[in-house]
């Protein structure tokens, strides 16, 4: 009977250390397993994908410094930025068409490459200023002929001709346009520094509105306060009429007033093609 108790013993030790080896070796199985393929060729896109765009800021960045030096030889370098940029685009679309990217890399991959981009286009539009300055003509220019280019707005002056206000935002709507709108003070600093005759007066698209009872600008917008000093919004409060600007001052008069004017469109983006 003892006999038999213990074989039975020894049989069930032997099965639990058989079972305990499995797991044990199951678990080793688990702890080494090996990240799919698919992910690795997945991490590896990205990476070059982000080297790549790196690459690209690499490229853009010596070409400004050397433009900045040596203008004729820049003028070379500053045609490969079409090529380097098409194939970057290129090259996004290649790898995210190939890839089903889980949400959450998917968002900082966008994240990185907007930001990359962004500074890619911020490079753009520093080098073709760089080429306006020598070229005024440049095919790079985001304005007309005639226009003045500041930040992303197109702005004429009209100097030899006067025009009521309403029959000067009708020539601003004929040019695709508006009345100059002023958002903030740099914006204000810069219409002050144009070389403009100083008894000239250009109408603004500012005025009062009588159903709103209120200063409205043409996408009827109220002007922010920040904008005015305190002699020149106790003017506006105080008025009715049409607003223009004077010497880097803003004033009232009555619309049916003839004087120049000045208008603004939205600058089209530059495009890195017409960067040679």
């Amino acid at each position: 009977m003892s006999h038999e108790m213990t074989d039975a013993t020894l049989t069930f030790e032997d099965s639990s250390g058989t079972r305990n080896n499995q797991d044990k070796n199951n678990l080793k199985n688990r702890g080494n397993s090996v990240p799919s393929p698919v992910w690795r060729q997945v991490a590896l896109g990205l990476l070059t994908l982000c080297l790549v765009l790196l690459l690209g800021l690499v490229v853009l960045g010596i070409m400004f410094l050397q433009m900045s030096s040596e203008m004729n030889s820049d003028s070379e370098k500053s045609s490969q930025l079409p090529e380097v940029i098409h194939h970057q685009q290129n090259n996004l679309s290649q790898q995210l068409g190939n890839y089903k990217i889980i949400p959450r890399e998917m968002e900082f991959l966008n994240s990185q490459v907007s930001n990359l981009l962004k500074r890619q286009e911020q490079m753009a539009i520093r080098l073709c200023k760089e080429l306006i300055i020598h070229t005024s003509d440049h095919k790079c220019n985001p304005c007309p002929k005639t226009w003045q280019w500041y930040q992303n707005s197109c702005y004429y002056f009209t100097i030899n001709e006067d025009k009521t206000w309403s029959n000067s935002r009708n020539d601003c709507r004929d040019k695709n346009s508006t009345l100059v709108k002023i958002d903030n003070l740099e914006e204000k600093d810069f219409l002050t520094s144009q070389p403009l005759s100083t008894l000239s007066y250009f109408w603004l698209g500012l005025s009062w509105h009588p159903s709103d009872r209120n200063w409205l600008w043409e996408d009827e917008s109220i002007p922010s306060p920040s904008l005015f000093s305190s002699k020149e919004l106790a003017q506006i409060n105080g008025s009715k009429g049409c607003a223009y600007f004077q010497r880097g001052n803003i004033y009232v008069s009555r619309c049916s007033a003839e004087i120049s004017w000045i208008c603004e469109k939205t600058a089209a983006l530059v495009k890195a093609e017409d960067l040679d």
